[in-house]
């Protein structure tokens, strides 16, 4: 798997955030965007709030990433990706039951670059995850498992696994693209309306712990997930 390095602010270049209170021109520059894929690569989502919209845009892009460096074969054999500028849009949409935030991230793609000599230093005062993986497992959900299966939505979703690693029950959480090791945690995978699709087993062959019918993220393009392990 290839991970990918987003570069602090001083090392390179500075996250660009831009809050736009012209939304109809801020609209106008991301359909600009969006038409120009031979220079961008983008991820857009919307939900209640700015961080959850943010975040979801992020998983999107990083996905694109991903799918993106597959075809380059000059990438294909660098182990570590490092995107030196992500930018930012965000816009509000007032609806009557309150404001939506819509989240736009994009890079060019001659900011994503190889780094074949990246020396990436291990934080060992991180515990190593816990495998937890295979058909047994779902048989015998834990409880939090069994909370975060039965949510619809993403904002639900985060809520229970912030909760549950504020108790000690989750050793740690993160968006897809930050897990080390994907294969040793839980699975919640959300689509770009912040609903949640589905929660799937740890290991390589993942179960779907709903239907407990094998599954895996190939089935869910387009969407983001935030991974989580048990102590």
């Amino acid at each position: 798997m290839i991970r990918l390095f987003l570069i602090p602010i001083l090392a390179l270049l500075p996250l660009l955030t831009v809050n736009a209170n012209d939304n109809d021109a801020v609209k106008k520059q991301i359909n600009s965007i969006k038409k120009n894929n031979v220079v961008y690569l983008y991820g857009e989502a919307t939900a209640e709030t700015e961080e959850e919209a943010r975040g979801l845009a992020e998983e999107i892009l990083y996905q694109s990433i991903n799918e993106w460096i597959a075809q380059k074969k000059k990438m294909q054999n660098s182990r570590n990706i490092v995107i030196k500028d992500q930018n930012e849009l965000t816009t509000t949409m007032t609806l009557p039951r309150g404001n939506m935030f819509r989240a736009f991230v994009y890079v060019k793609k001659s900011d994503i670059i190889p780094a074949n000599n990246t020396v990436v230093l291990e934080n060992t005062a991180v515990a190593e995850p816990k495998s937890l993986g295979g058909a047994e497992e779902v048989n015998t959900l834990p409880e939090v498992v069994k909370l975060v299966a039965a949510c619809t939505e993403y904002s639900d979703m985060v809520a229970y696994i912030k909760q549950y690693k504020a108790k000690g029950v989750i050793e740690n959480y993160g968006r897809y693209a930050s897990l080390d090791n994907p294969d040793n945690y839980y699975l919640a995978i959300y689509n770009t309306a912040g609903k949640v699709v589905a929660v799937l087993s740890p290991g390589e062959d993942r179960i779907n712990v709903v239907t407990k019918k094998p599954d895996g993220i190939v089935n869910y393009s387009g969407c983001g997930a935030i991974g989580f392990n048990l102590k």
